[in-house]
């Protein structure tokens, strides 16, 4: 896989993304229900596309780290490697459960992102994301936000679904370049929240969606933390909201 390419732009921070805080906490089983709802009554575009099979390591561990969550224990601690697991299994579960629901997440907003409204996929007026891949588009290309979630679900999956980068056969090794590709998807995972809080935040409002959106980007931010996962320099957009959030 090629380089990834953010541009941040010599532009003023005036106007700085500033989210508030839940003025009316709905139940976080209300808001994901909602999302469901929305996402799977339009036209399946996104939608959680990699489950865990019944039986295996993998799905074991996922049901550990779900349980936790579901426990009401600090998210911080949900995110370390349970004792004795494998660390690539571990991040293995994470990355396709945080595409599942970040796919989601944007899935109940899609209706607000077009083609207008967002020409360009950014993250306010100072960064702004070009796409590349081994396809398609072999030098960085300015593309719409819609156009470049589009791609971006469909080069996890693909990712996520190859054998290869992320075997499910007991015994296969993961490759050695694999936290490599976890970084890369983590990475590019983390500016659909760049541009969902910052574009998009008052349709999360508007849908009471605010608290399970702010829960999972604390829970993602947290794992990504914990193993260093993503470029620091990556963060800086949501930077100040992130200070807030996650102290």
């Amino acid at each position: 896989m090629g380089p990834d390419h953010l541009f941040p732009l010599p532009l003023s921070l005036a106007g700085h993304l500033q989210v508030p805080g839940p003025r009316h906490p709905p139940l976080l089983g209300l808001a994901m229900a909602l999302c469901l709802k929305q996402v799977f009554a339009k036209d399946k575009t996104f939608r959680p596309r990699k489950r865990f099979e019944p039986g295996t390591q993998r799905f074991e561990l996922y049901k550990k780290a779900q349980a936790s969550l579901k426990s009401g224990l600090d998210l911080r601690s949900v995110v370390r490697l349970p004792p004795g697991e494998s660390i690539d299994d571990w991040i293995a579960v994470h990355v396709v459960d945080f595409f599942n629901r970040i796919n989601l997440i944007y899935g109940t907003m899609a209706e607000h992102c077009s083609e207008a409204s967002c020409p360009v996929m950014a993250g306010g007026p100072r960064y702004e994301y070009r796409w590349q891949d081994e396809r398609q588009y072999r030098r960085p290309a300015k593309l719409s936000a819609p156009r470049y979630m589009a791609l971006l679900m469909d080069w996890i999956e693909g990712l996520i679904n190859d054998e290869d980068v992320f075997p499910t056969r007991v015994g296969v090794p993961f490759p050695k370049n694999f936290q490599q590709v976890c970084t890369k998807i983590l990475t590019r995972l983390f500016r659909v929240f760049v541009h969902v809080y910052i574009h998009h935040f008052d349709s999360i409002l508007s849908m009471g969606a605010e608290a399970h959106v702010n829960t999972c980007y604390k829970h993602f931010y947290y794992f990504i933390q914990e193993f260093s996962l993503v470029d620091q320099r990556e963060l800086e957009p949501l930077r100040e909201m992130t200070e807030r959030i996650c102290h």
